[in-house]
């Protein structure tokens, strides 16, 4: 699966934050989108979910066959708001994706992850490394076909930024086409660097 963003454009209140700018993406590789703070990594990927609008450019998306599909309905996206259900336990939270996605995260998954003696706690309660953990797994029980994740490794702890590193990793062998915004590299196997702003 590819990719292609061709001549974007956008301003904010005046400010040029992109000015034909052109990417391709590709499947076969983790692209990892690397640039300070400002330089407008959450607004591309807001760009591509349809959550903002471009004011020049195009973006595509196009199978191994070269034909384009929808972008729309194929996206499963992670912004700053992680978009968990305050009220609700981690428990209560997880349940819900699994009968939406028809999947089931094990028991062994919460271990891996540290969150196995959270599952009773209300998101409300846990700290911002805790509930982001909780937001990711939405995003691997998702079966959309294009990751965006903004900062997804911020606040984790070792163990939990390696389990989603090895996710990434895996899911790119499943042909998922996945980019991620980062202040640094992320060092994982078929990683792709794109630099932009001051770093570019």
């Amino acid at each position: 699966m590819k990719l292609s963003i061709n001549g974007l454009s956008f301003s904010y209140e005046d400010k040029i934050i992109f000015d034909g700018l052109s990417l391709n993406l590709s499947s076969e590789k983790i692209s990892v989108l690397i640039g300070q703070n400002g330089v407008g990594k959450s607004t591309l990927l807001r760009i591509i979910a349809g959550l903002e609008e471009q004011d020049k450019g195009k973006i595509t998306v196009s199978n191994d066959s070269n034909d384009q599909i929808l972008i729309r309905g194929n996206i499963s996206y992670l912004g700053h708001k992680l978009a968990l259900k305050e009220n609700l336990s981690v428990h209560e939270n997880i349940n819900f994706w699994e009968k939406f996605y028809n999947c089931v995260i094990t028991d062994n998954h919460h271990k891996e992850l540290g969150i196995d003696k959270l599952l009773n706690r209300k998101i409300r309660d846990l700290s911002q490394g805790q509930k982001k953990k909780v937001a990711l797994l939405r995003i691997v029980m998702s079966d959309k076909k294009i990751w965006l994740l903004d900062e997804p490794l911020s606040n984790l702890d070792e163990q939990a930024a390696n389990y989603f590193k090895n996710t990434f990793m895996s899911k790119v062998s499943d042909h998922k086409l996945i980019l991620i915004t980062s202040h640094t590299k992320l060092n994982m196997k078929n990683e792709s660097s794109i630099y932009i702003g001051e770093d570019a």
